[in-house]
């Protein structure tokens, strides 16, 4: 038992190893930035034409994404696409990613040759980095391609006190890029 779970036990009165982990309370707070239709709206600026797919990797897709990203993604992915008169305008996804110990969940907006035009965060669930949500943070990210190494120290600048956040967009970013890129790049 970690030392922290054993102090919250104690501190809510019940003492006892033996309750499960859904009886604690959460150590973070929630934080809600953005609701999925402002993030969208902010990223397409506005809401017209936006078509949520639900796509399918195939099996060389994936094996594709794990070369380029060092890690698996799902094989069933959720892309947000907008047209204008018959053409597609950008692409958005809204990813989860693990920051210390709890997800973070921002949106990814990618404009129609792919790259990034807008990251914004949606949901800090971490005790600590929620000034990921800086913007002189997330503009780093504007015009970069899944090309760029995307990485803290490399073409990103960090934020104190925020590593493990700032690394977490970082890989999302570049996991939405790839994706993207797979499933509509002809």
């Amino acid at each position: 038992m970690k030392r922290r779970e054993f102090i919250t036990r104690v501190l809510i009165g019940t003492g006892s190893v033996g309750i499960t982990p859904l009886t604690l309370p959460a150590f973070a707070q929630e934080r809600r930035y953005l609701t999925e239709e402002q993030a969208l709206r902010l990223v397409f600026n506005g809401f017209n034409n936006v078509v949520k797919e639900q796509k399918e990797l195939s099996e060389s897709q994936l094996d594709s994404a794990q070369k380029r990203l060092g890690s698996r993604p799902l094989r069933s992915q959720t892309v947000y696409r907008r047209s204008n008169a018959g053409a597609t305008d950008g692409y958005a996804m809204i990813v989860n990613e693990i920051g210390k110990e709890q997800y973070i969940t921002f949106i990814i907006g990618i404009t129609n040759d792919f790259k990034i035009n807008r990251v914004a965060l949606m949901v800090f669930r971490e005790s600590r980095g929620a000034e990921v949500e800086d913007s002189r943070f997330t503009n780093q990210f504007r015009g970069k391609t899944s090309r760029d190494r995307l990485l803290i120290g490399a073409d990103i600048v960090g934020i104190t006190g925020a590593t493990l956040s700032s690394r977490a967009f970082c890989r999302g970013a570049k996991r939405a890029l790839v994706i993207c890129e797979l499933l509509y790049r002809v």
